[in-house]
């Protein structure tokens, strides 16, 4: 009679597994309805006032533990995607932090010079999404 291997427990699903964004560097609240400016200098070591230039909030507003997303808003499309892309490059860098976070804020030649984070920032989080997929053996033939 053939020898059958032992019945693994079976894992729960969580939402991760089915394209949930896993937020993985801590950028936005549990909830996934507001970002947390404090976390989001810690990642990109930049300070209130140039994190203020690139999100467009007001410099005193960055101070707040949390800040809303509208739905709506450019901000929080850059703000996903930039969750998002931080998801899959910490997946890609086998969940090294600081090899995600060195990544996203160095200048890339891919992106003609801009990091990552720029990139994600000013709307175009989408093709590095695909790009980041494409890495990790997701989707086929995506180039900048």
């Amino acid at each position: 009679m053939p020898q059958t291997e032992p019945l693994r427990p079976r894992r729960e699903l969580e939402p991760g597994d089915l394209g949930s964004m896993r937020n993985s560097l801590g950028i936005l609240t549990r909830d996934h309805k507001s970002f947390r400016p404090e976390r989001l200098m810690d990642i990109t070591g930049l300070g209130h006032t140039e994190l203020s230039r690139m999100t467009g909030k007001a410099r005193p507003l960055l101070y707040k533990k949390e800040l809303p997303l509208k739905l709506s808003s450019n901000l929080a499309k850059s703000i996903i995607h930039l969750v998002v892309v931080t998801d899959l490059a910490f997946e890609l860098f086998s969940k090294k932090e600081k090899d995600t976070t060195l990544w996203l804020m160095s200048p890339n030649t891919l992106l003609f010079g801009d990091s990552p984070f720029v990139v994600a920032m000013r709307g175009d989080g989408e093709k590095l999404i695909t790009w980041l997929n494409t890495r990790l053996g997701r989707v086929e033939g995506a180039a900048f």
